[in-house]
């Protein structure tokens, strides 16, 4: 048996290519140089909820290897999430890597780039690849399901070394560049990007007419659809079906299955609840009174567990409001927002699909994309002293500076409208002392308004996310 398993490793070794992947879509989330390799490497680690195409980037980041000139040879990629090394047993691990080495003796000395796919299936996969590092030429990349290779996880395991990047399902840039890239190419707005602190004076969009409306439209399909790449070509159907089962594993093999939950029925509702609630604020109090309606035993303490859970896997996340505390207050009722718009779309009741709280998710997400290595709860929302709100405050809660407000509506031409979004951002720029915030639009075209607070910018959203 232990004969067989080592064949299957060497074949998988020597059968690896990266024909039957192409084309390969790139991806914007860039994971830096690569490092030559070297013994005590940082080890980069790539992150996000299942489907949202890990597996992807890595073989992404092996194409541009092979392009820079890296030889075949010293590029080990091993998936370990393969039914045929059933039971996954002590020293797996090592075997791949000898087995590699045989295959490749100059990788030994030369040094070698390693892939790991789905790394968790290794017994004791932190301390074989503690090891790996201290002691092999490498490079290493590591992938692997939230349900055991959380963030908090690797900073455990690599202690310091490794730089987590969380990849999210499509952007709306990317999404643009996968359906219609014609509309992206020689534009000004993909070649000079905007810098999110000068949107206080956008510079006159150098569109045509044509792709102002052909981009307010895709914008409004992806606020439908969604970023992950496999349903991206699927008929809208199957599309919903599939964002339906993706929700359905996460919460099944990444927070019930990993946290060993007692009541996983009432877990799996209140998850379809959270989704629902994609935008709005999610009130504990009222989840549990809504599930115990419907016979299920539950607490609060449980459901903020469960929301934790939630975000760990990343399925949604939360934002509340902007504090210095340290830790969250759970008498705080926050907002939610699923990973994906499409992924709350397709888990919403046929009556709540509401176009402005899938715009707000795409505006959050689009704001956690430009701050993926910032400190956590970089993103908050935000309550004047007289209860005005801003949807969205970004900047370091805890030494309260480098502070941006943003708003997301979909339309600000109606004039109360524009009054509302304005009179809130006012209020927040007199009380932070920012000089400027912006209000993005799913409708609009680009203005400047100014008052004695400061100037508000009015960006429409893809003007935004073809800039960063």
């Amino acid at each position: 048996m232990a004969e067989s398993k080592n064949s299957l490793i060497r074949q998988k070794i020597i059968d690896f290519s990266l024909e039957p992947y192409l084309p390969i879509f790139a991806r914007d989330l860039d994971l830096g140089k690569a490092y030559a390799p070297k013994a005590g490497n940082l080890v980069n680690v790539v992150v996000g909820m299942r489907r949202s195409g890990k597996t992807y980037r890595l073989l992404q980041e092996i194409q541009m290897l092979l392009q820079q000139g890296v030889q075949k040879q010293d590029i080990l990629y091993f998936n370990f999430e393969d039914e045929r090394l059933r039971p996954f047993e002590q020293g797996l691990g090592n075997q791949v890597l000898e087995a590699f080495y045989e295959l490749n003796p100059r990788a030994k000395t030369d040094g070698a780039y390693l892939f790991f796919d789905e790394v968790q299936e290794v017994p004791d996969w932190g301390i074989w690849l503690r090891r790996v590092v201290d002691t092999e030429k490498v490079t290493l990349y590591v992938t692997g399901s939230s349900a055991k290779i959380l963030s908090a996880d690797v900073a455990t395991e690599f202690r310091g070394r490794s730089l987590t990047s969380e990849l999210l399902p499509f952007g709306f840039r990317e999404y643009v560049r996968y359906h219609e890239g014609a509309l992206l190419e020689a534009s000004p707005l993909e070649a000079s990007p905007l810098e999110a602190n000068a949107l206080a004076s956008p510079p006159a969009s150098p569109l045509t007419s044509y792709q102002h409306l052909a981009l307010k439209q895709q914008l409004k399909n992806y606020l439908l659809r969604g970023g992950f790449p496999a349903v991206q070509d699927e008929p809208d159907d199957r599309a919903t079906g599939l964002l339906q089962l993706y929700a359905q594993q996460v919460v099944a093999r990444d927070v019930i299955e990993r946290h060993n939950l007692s009541n996983p029925q009432a877990v799996v509702a209140f998850a379809k609840q959270a989704l629902a609630y994609n935008g709005r604020v999610l009130s504990l109090r009222k989840s549990e009174d809504r599930l115990r309606s419907l016979g299920l035993k539950t607490s609060r303490n449980s459901l903020s567990e469960a929301l934790t859970y939630y975000e760990d896997a990343f399925l949604l996340a939360s934002v509340l409001p902007l504090s210095r505390a340290l830790a969250d207050d759970p008498k705080v009722s926050a907002k939610v927002y699923a990973i994906d718009p499409g992924l709350a779309c397709a888990n919403a009741s046929a009556t709540s699909e509401d176009m402005g709280q899938l715009f707000e998710c795409a505006t959050y997400l689009e704001l956690r994309r430009a701050n993926l290595h910032r400190r956590g709860r970089f993103i908050n929302s935000y309550k004047t002293k007289d209860n005005l709100e801003v949807d969205f405050i970004v900047g370091d809660a805890l030494n309260q500076t480098g502070f941006q407000l943003y708003q997301a509506c979909v339309s600000v031409q109606n004039e109360q409208s524009l009054a509302r979004e304005t009179r809130a951002l006012r209020r927040a720029m007199d009380e932070t002392g920012c000089q400027s915030a912006t209000v993005l639009t799913l409708e609009d075209e680009a203005q400047t308004l100014r008052y004695s607070e400061g100037t508000i910018a009015v960006v429409p959203f893809y003007q935004y996310a073809l800039g960063q």
